[in-house]
């Protein structure tokens, strides 16, 4: 199955590079889906597997690297044992971001466990307008946000598809070439200083979803809050959670329809380049990412999914609203931050429906082009 999977690529791997450059653990969550694959193979041994990375954000422009998947199992005689995965990763963007992962996943007692490692370097041009949702596309400054981290998290099966674990973060951030007639210039911005980040915290999830890639039915919801401050030394104190709650129905043989409800709350002292994205491929794909941030994030996203259109051809239609603001009281719809596409979908494997996707997304003001591999939820 997974050299199938291969063939079916190309040899092409397609990323979100903001998603991942805003949470590196994003990462082990598509080295999972491929392990996956991996899983259907005839004998449990080990393999290397080496692939180019391919995408596209309006956020990096075209992105290239390579990722390297050298699946192992810990406990090879179990008959269903899920493989384990060491994944480094190169990407290069043509707008000079580089990102260099080195995650680990590992599965043993029975698929009960799974212990996620990923050490991080990131050099990361991006661009500032402001926070909250008044912000204007006049007003964007560059930056660039050098990240060296290491992400830990361990999830335990305890009934049914629900899982419990623990997340721990570590980053030691530094900023450069800042506009100097921008706000970061000031120092007002909190996060503009060098910085050490740590935080950790539980997670909770449930997955009852009948597939990874490009699920039919079934629900996915993730519950994580991460508590950082000097006792863990950290140079900011502050407290992020997060939930994130999807549902998926099957409306007949070959229409789903996908519905995800997102939101992200910050307490105390964050720094700014934490604070969650309104925009971008994993949230409203009209605006891009770093448009609309703030201590709060809220949105609801609709997607109607077709397959089968011509061949291995499918297409979609999307719509999504929501909001940023300083705390969860002042979120609004006043804003009008609404967002609108449709898409193309390739499956490059029709068993496990891995689809090669394509969006184009139109924003109040705003609009983005995007393309990566599996569903955007």
């Amino acid at each position: 199955m997974l050299a199938n999977l291969l063939l079916g690529l190309g040899l092409i791997t397609v990323l979100s590079t903001n998603a991942l450059a805003q949470d590196p653990a994003a990462i082990e969550k598509i080295d999972q889906k491929t392990a996956s694959v991996a899983a259907d193979t005839a004998s449990n041994t080990s393999s290397t597997v080496v692939l180019p990375v391919l995408g596209y954000t309006p956020d990096t422009g075209l992105m290239l690297g390579g990722l390297a998947l050298r699946f192992f199992y810990l406990e090879p005689d179990l008959p269903d044992a899920r493989p384990s995965v060491f994944s480094p990763t190169v990407i290069f963007t043509l707008k000079n971001q580089l990102m260099v992962y080195l995650g680990t996943s590992l599965n043993w007692d029975k698929n009960r466990n799974a212990l996620n490692v990923v050490p991080y370097y990131l050099n990361f041009p991006d661009t500032f307008y402001g926070t909250g949702r008044d912000v204007s596309l006049d007003n964007e400054e560059d930056y660039t946000n050098e990240g060296l981290g290491l992400d830990l998290d361990f999830n335990r099966k305890v009934w049914r598809n629900w899982r419990l674990g623990t997340s721990y973060r570590l980053e030691k951030h530094r900023l450069s070439e800042v506009d100097p007639d921008g706000q970061l210039a000031t120092g007002a911005i909190n996060g503009t200083q060098n910085a050490w980040l740590s935080g950790f915290g539980p997670m909770v999830s449930l997955d009852s979803r009948d597939n990874t890639w490009a699920p039919d039915r079934g629900w996915w919801l993730q519950a994580t809050a991460r508590f950082a401050g000097r006792d863990l030394g950290s140079d900011y104190t502050y407290q992020e959670y997060t939930l994130d709650l999807r549902k998926y129905w099957q409306v007949s043989d070959k229409l789903v329809l996908a519905g995800q409800y997102l939101t992200t709350r910050l307490e105390g002292d964050p720094p700014f380049f934490i604070m969650p994205r309104l925009g971008g491929d994993s949230g409203l794909r009209g605006y891009r990412g770093g448009l609309y941030i703030d201590n709060t994030r809220a949105l609801t996203r609709l997607e109607l999914r077709r397959t089968g259109l011509w061949g291995r051809l499918g297409a979609v239609a999307f719509a999504g609203v929501g909001d940023v603001a300083p705390s969860p009281q002042k979120l609004t719809l006043a804003g009008e931050l609404w967002s609108a596409g449709f898409g193309f979908r390739y499956m490059l494997d029709q068993k496990e429906r891995v689809n090669l996707r394509v969006d184009f997304g139109f924003g109040n003001g705003d609009s983005g082009f995007f393309l990566s591999l599996g569903e955007a939820f």
